[in-house]
């Protein structure tokens, strides 16, 4: 997706040039799709609307997608494939089982989901109930962010102890995501990941002192 001289890019127009590989056809009728539906939301928003805003015919939307729904999942997984790559990317910098490690998935996560708000809030917040099937692939994200806990909590003795803290670490900053998107005051992303590293190192702590 070109760039307008002169004119800085949306931070949705901005996803689509830089964290993922389109042709910049569909690029367009994605970037404005994400954007009918962050204003318009999704039972207003029609593939009339989508197609105005990207400057394209329905036979092109058509050609790429067969309604709106198949858009914003499409959508979901272009913005989940590119959030697990950068977390996964920051995890290979460090070494496995460090505090710093921990702290650098966690800020990348949520350094993601607020760079591209709009995108973060249209998938995680606007579309629960109404597109059931991306209930689904919500859940298998937070498998894989819960299986980076997992892999960080060698120490504790059960995989029942494991899971139960991983998927709590997992739930506690999806709620942290949650409630930074629906503020109007941008949160320090460092500071938060800061406090959740804390939780988790302190849980360790006491879970490793237990055996002592």
């Amino acid at each position: 997706m070109a760039e307008i001289k002169g004119q800085e890019l949306s931070p949705i127009d901005r996803f689509f040039q830089t964290e993922v590989c389109l042709k910049e056809q569909q690029a367009r009728i994605l970037s404005a799709a994400a954007k009918a539906l962050s204003k318009r939301g999704y039972v207003a928003t029609t593939v009339s609307d989508i197609v105005a805003l990207a400057h394209a015919s329905k036979s092109t939307f058509y050609k790429h997608y067969p309604n709106k729904k198949a858009v914003l999942s499409h959508l979901f997984d272009l913005v989940s494939g590119a959030v697990v790559r950068r977390v996964e990317k920051k995890l290979r910098d460090y070494p496995p089982t460090t505090a710093k490690r921990t702290y650098q998935a966690i800020r990348e996560y949520i350094g993601m989901c607020l760079t591209y708000q709009e995108l973060a809030k249209l998938l995680l917040i606007d579309i629960i109930g109404f597109v059931p099937e991306l209930q689904e692939k919500r859940e298998e994200m937070m498998r894989f962010f819960a299986g980076i806990f997992q892999r960080e909590l060698m120490m504790l003795k059960t995989e029942n102890e494991k899971w139960i803290i991983s998927n709590a670490m997992v739930g506690a900053i999806h709620q942290v995501v949650i409630q930074s998107l629906l503020s109007d005051k941008q949160p320090d992303v460092d500071h938060i990941a800061t406090i959740l590293e804390k939780m988790l190192s302190k849980i360790l702590r006491e879970e490793s002192g237990k055996g002592v």
